[in-house]
């Protein structure tokens, strides 16, 4: 949140090489100084609350619903098409069993990135059947159960269980199983999540993750630094937000200013100050001391978050001054250790939901709109430099060093420069229950001299949209760049876990 900012270079005898050299040991460096501001008798001190939380996998099960041709053949299945050995869509043809192989596969592909417990209940095709996997869904509840129906005439059976469970269920049923509109049984059912698509393997993974980031959540401690008397585990006062069980610990701002004032300005903090100041493109207009400062807010939020076993962490930042966390937040959230501005408690947790859902570092930005385009414009100081999960291989943003400007001292953040034509979205949770994905793509990267804001600014031009205007749902969504296939994950959260829904996906 800037109003203006002045120009000017600096430059220093960094190399890019260095550079490199010192990124490859950023995480040693932060771990051995950080060792310095936080012992073991600064941890004795906190109160027995914030014991580590307990962690485990999602645990998942997968059935496959269908029967054998020679079943059928023999009219011994157990629908109404028996008397006529009738091979029901999507047919013999469709060879289930063979299907059944390439979706366990694909399954275990995915799984391989998440770690969740999976487990395949054997393939079943009677109703007595499937009425025992209702009941033994009841008594081991695990976190969701996905059944892949393959066989027209079983579309009711598989709606029924889910009605029965009392769990999140997941229903695949591929196109061409179907006559005509799908079964309003499972397309208009709220106790389900409902794919049906040809073999889309982006959809189903959306489901996976969207199980795993539940699971990720609910073991979750937020902390809240701010004008808080002492620290403590809260409950927060939204139901909505208690759904998702996210442990919510209040901490009060001097033990942050105490912990950042104790960090040295040692060589290692130095180095790592020079190496952010090599990347950049350009500095302008900040003192080599805020950058340090910058790296200092980095280190001490790790520290922080060790000191209360945390997750995640918002700060009420902006009247800091010389400590405020615009650099911290945006290296941590680069690494998808999830940091927010202004103790936005929605914000930090759509920010945590991302990045379990895409693996996506998200920019938490203020909204504006230009109504004459029709086009959403944000800006914000702790843009993520790294976006895209690690395993794309693409490139950290190009950026500026710029002043946090809404007020004196000018303590450094970064300009990210947006890649123009990018798909993106902008996602938000909010408190009242509403989970929201809006996607667009990215028009370009304003400079100030163009548009107001803070440190990092885009332009989106959305898709879809009549009024631009209309997809605001309060302060500080999170921009993440994401294709809209992707998107559409936030909306299976949504469905699963029977949150209201808003978007364009």
């Amino acid at each position: 949140m800037c109003e203006s900012c002045c120009s000017s270079d600096h430059s220093d005898g960094v190399s890019r090489r260095d550079f490199l050299k010192t990124g490859a040991t950023a995480a040693v460096v932060a771990s051995a100084t950080m060792s310095g501001i936080l012992s073991a008798e600064d941890l004795k001190d906190v109160s027995e609350e914030f014991k580590p939380l307990p962690k485990s996998p999602a645990n998942v099960v997968v059935a496959f619903m269908y029967p054998p041709r020679e079943v059928v053949d023999a009219g011994e299945f157990e629908d109404s098409w028996a008397v006529n050995k009738w091979s029901t869509y999507p047919g013999p043809y469709y060879e289930p069993a063979e299907r059944e192989k390439q979706f366990r596969a694909k399954i275990e592909e995915i799984n391989a990135k998440l770690g969740m417990n999976v487990t395949f209940y054997p393939t079943f095709y009677r109703k007595a059947a499937a009425a025992e996997f209702v009941e033994k869904m009841k008594q081991s509840q695990p976190d969701a159960a996905f059944i892949f129906c393959f066989w027209n005439s079983m579309q009711d059976w598989a709606a029924d269980m889910c009605n029965k469970m009392e769990l999140p269920a997941v229903v695949y049923v591929p196109v061409g199983a179907n006559h005509q509109l799908p079964r309003a049984s499972l397309a208009n059912n709220p106790n389900l999540l409902f794919i049906h698509s040809f073999e889309n393997w982006t959809a189903i993974e959306g489901a996976i993750r969207a199980v795993n980031a539940h699971k990720k959540l609910s073991q979750s401690r937020m902390i809240r630094v701010g004008d808080y008397p002492w620290e403590k585990i809260t409950v927060p006062s939204c139901s909505n937000v208690n759904r998702l069980n996210v442990e919510i610990a209040a901490v009060p701002a001097a033990i942050y200013n105490a912990m950042f004032d104790s960090v040295a300005d040692s060589p290692e903090l130095i180095e790592m100050a020079k190496a952010l100041k090599a990347k950049a493109l350009k500095v302008i207009d900040v003192e080599d001391q805020y950058i340090n400062h910058g790296i200092r807010s980095y280190l001490t939020i790790q520290a922080l978050k060790k000191r209360y076993n945390a997750d995640a962490v918002t700060i009420k930042c902006l009247m800091l001054k010389e400590r405020k966390p615009c650099i911290g937040f945006s290296m941590l959230n680069s690494e998808l250790s999830p940091c927010a501005c202004e103790d936005q408690m929605d914000s930090l947790i759509t920010i945590m939901l991302g990045n379990h859902l895409l693996d996506r570092g998200g920019f938490l930005h203020n909204p504006d709109f230009d109504m004459e385009r029709n086009q959403y414009y944000g800006s914000h100081c702790t843009t993520p430099l790294q976006m895209y999960p690690s395993y794309e291989n693409k490139p950290e943003l190009p950026f500026y060093i710029r002043p946090f400007s809404h007020m004196l001292p000018k303590t450094a953040a970064i300009d990210g420069r947006m890649p123009e034509n990018a798909p993106g979205l902008i996602a938000k949770f909010t408190v009242d229950g509403i989970i929201s994905a809006y996607t667009g793509k990215i028009v370009s990267s304003p400079e100030f001299t163009q548009a107001g804001g803070c440190t990092t600014r885009f332009r989106m031009d959305m898709d879809k949209l009549e009024n631009v205007c209309d997809m605001y749902r309060g302060p500080h969504p999170i921009l993440f760049l994401t294709e809209p296939e992707r998107a559409r994950w936030f909306k299976m959260f949504a469905q699963l876990y029977k949150y209201e829904w808003k978007g364009n996906c």
